[in-house]
């Protein structure tokens, strides 16, 4: 590649269509105490490894953690293994990296159970040289130690990787990392002021592969 080292994907919103599946998790669990959270308040919790914990805490939820969560992680794991769809445009980008022999990794939020199913479910199951996800580090997004873990398991400096990403906690996550960030935005993200990406695109579909490796900045 003569742009960049390695190109590290976030997931949910960037390679899959993830955030209904949350939002839908999330106002299910709290249906069953008579609440719900609409879509605006649901924003910031996106992207972030302590979004749903942050989230029981700021609704004063009647439960403890250990109720709520544990069927929470449920619910994701099976829609993300039955109701994943790829962002038009994410399979095929991947796909094309790869083939030119770029260096690819995720770096997701969501836990490992469930990047490994969701990638499985829209045809990229081992198509990364790494994975790197919210079971693997202490300090979520939009801290930098996802970013810095990915770059150090792929052997690159982190100054030299690309990330793409959708949500503000990710960007600042990837730039704190040293890294060059694009962000595509989806429905959830529209309105949202995203914190400086180096590049803005409507759409995953719209990044091709000589957009990655052909720039540098």
């Amino acid at each position: 590649m003569d742009g960049f080292a390695a190109v590290i994907f976030d997931m949910d919103g960037v390679l899959v269509d993830g955030e209904p599946l949350h939002f839908r998790a999330v106002n299910q669990l709290l249906g069953e105490e008579g609440l719900s959270i609409s879509l605006e308040a649901y924003k910031p919790y996106m992207g972030t490894k302590a979004g749903w914990s942050d989230m029981m805490r700021d609704m004063g939820l009647s439960k403890p953690e250990s109720y709520y969560v544990p069927r929470y992680h449920e619910i994701i794991l099976e829609q993300y293994r039955t109701r994943s769809v790829p962002e038009p445009g994410a399979v095929e980008l991947v796909r094309g990296l790869r083939a030119a022999g770029a260096r690819i990794a995720v770096a997701s939020s969501s836990r490992t159970p469930w990047v490994e199913a969701c990638l499985e479910a829209i045809g990229l199951g081992g198509a990364f040289e790494a994975l790197i996800t919210g079971s693997d580090i202490e300090h979520g997004k939009p801290a930098p130690d996802i970013y810095l873990l990915a770059a150090e398991r792929l052997s690159v400096d982190p100054t030299r990787c690309l990330a793409i990403e959708d949500a503000p906690a990710g960007i600042f996550s990837a730039k704190a990392a040293g890294m060059t960030v694009w962000a595509v935005r989806t429905e959830y993200t529209r309105g949202l002021e995203l914190p400086r990406p180096h590049r803005e695109f409507e759409r995953i579909a719209d990044i091709g592969v000589d957009n990655v490796l052909g720039v540098a900045v």
